[in-house]
């Protein structure tokens, strides 16, 4: 072996050795951080939602998934002036969902105040706030005074179906699901801000989107029943009277009056000229006698 060979194999062993390491080091860098993002992914799939509490008892209003609930200043809303669809009362904890059916499923009201409602009568309280549309709904609230008026909506939630009536206590069975709050959301409320019953003290405003097709559920027809559920009392019990919920007909935009009002003012244009022109023509006929 020559003193050049010699050289040569110490130096080739020590760069394999060195292209080894190299890739070695690469593999575990690779290693780490793919260990890395799964630990990562099992962190934010274990970590939870925040929830959302919407905070009607010192602030004026909040959003859960979509949907606005605004705090209402006192309304005329006694027996016979608002239409109510759904009542429920029970001490504690109450739920319940409007139908027509009986026996009512769970704290329902039965009566005239709690009943079945249909997509259509639904659609006739649209209303637009920055350019999205709404369906807009009241809530009253009944709690005794002092320190137990306070009232937690601790579940909301609307299901449209094309049969009417139903009276199941599986209220996932009622239809499909258009709107939900998620685990842990509510909405607070304080019956003292509109004092005694038939005041008014929330506006629930729900995306009309939510009833919307998409790519596994059909849109709700106008012929289909809409199902409010809705549950209170997990955070603040109930204690007084019952809630009520109505629908909140829309009142049309002034714009809308405004080819009406034309229309009335060009027909009274039209018959107040021929009026005259009639009028005239009498004169001149009554003046051309008087000379013959």
């Amino acid at each position: 072996m020559t003193n050049m060979e010699i050289i040569k194999t110490p130096l080739l062993s020590r760069r394999t050795t060195e292209r080894n390491d190299n890739v070695i080091a690469f593999s575990l860098k690779r290693s780490a951080l793919a260990a890395a993002l799964v630990a990562a992914g099992v962190l934010f799939a274990t970590t939870p939602v925040q929830a959302v509490v919407v905070d009607l008892i010192n602030g004026n209003s909040g959003t859960i998934n979509g949907a606005q609930f605004e705090f209402t200043n006192e309304q005329p809303t006694g027996t016979g002036i608002i239409d109510p669809f759904l009542r429920v009362q029970a001490n504690g904890v109450e739920q319940g969902y409007n139908t027509s059916g009986t026996p009512v499923p769970f704290d329902d009201m039965s009566g005239i105040s709690t009943h079945d409602i249909t997509f259509a009568q639904l659609q006739t309280t649209t209303v637009t706030i920055s350019g999205t549309s709404y369906f807009k709904l009241l809530l009253d609230i009944n709690q005794i005074g002092g320190n137990g008026s306070l009232l937690s909506l601790d579940q909301l939630q609307f299901y449209t179906s094309p049969t009417g009536g139903q009276t199941t206590t599986n209220v996932s069975l009622l239809g499909t699901l258009r709107y939900s709050f998620s685990p842990g959301d509510r909405v607070d409320l304080d019956a003292s801000r509109n004092p005694g019953s038939g005041g008014g003290d929330m506006f629930a405003y729900i995306p009309t989107s939510a009833f919307a097709a998409t790519n596994s559920t059909p849109g709700a027809s106008s012929t289909d029943f809409v199902y409010l559920y809705c549950h209170f009392g997990t955070t603040y019990a109930s204690n007084g009277g019952f809630e009520e919920w109505a629908l909140v007909a829309a009142i049309p935009e002034a714009s809308t009056f405004f080819p009406v009002i034309g229309l009335l003012v060009a027909v009274f244009s039209t018959y107040e000229l021929r009026r005259r022109k009639l009028k005239q023509m009498v004169r001149e006929e009554s003046l051309s006698r008087v000379r013959i």
